[in-house]
């Protein structure tokens, strides 16, 4: 009986480590995304704007708020500013000149 216990717990905590390393990747994608000025690819859009982009945009964990150009009569379309955060602490953020 202790032996089923056991793998139980291990084929649990081998799920945990695994959900673990998924979401930290897509926290990592979106993160590179963002500093590339793109729009996030895995977070969901929560609070957005009119404009066809800007906002904020949640994740498990993490959260990017971007502004940019999204309208068709946009000279430099995309994201010129993001900012992300990781359990709402602010990491990182930048500009585009």
């Amino acid at each position: 009986m202790a032996t089923g216990k056991r793998k139980t717990i291990r084929r649990l905590a081998v799920a945990v480590v695994a959900a673990a390393i998924v979401l930290a990747g897509a926290g990592l994608i979106d993160y590179l995304r963002a500093s590339a000025f793109e729009k996030p690819l895995f977070a969901q859009a929560a609070l957005t704007a009119d404009d066809g982009g800007s906002g904020l945009y949640q994740g498990i964990g993490y959260a990017i708020e971007i502004e940019g150009n999204f309208m068709p009569e946009d000279e430099y379309p995309g994201v010129t500013r993001w900012e992300y955060y990781l359990f709402g602490k602010l990491i990182d953020g930048g500009v585009r000149d």
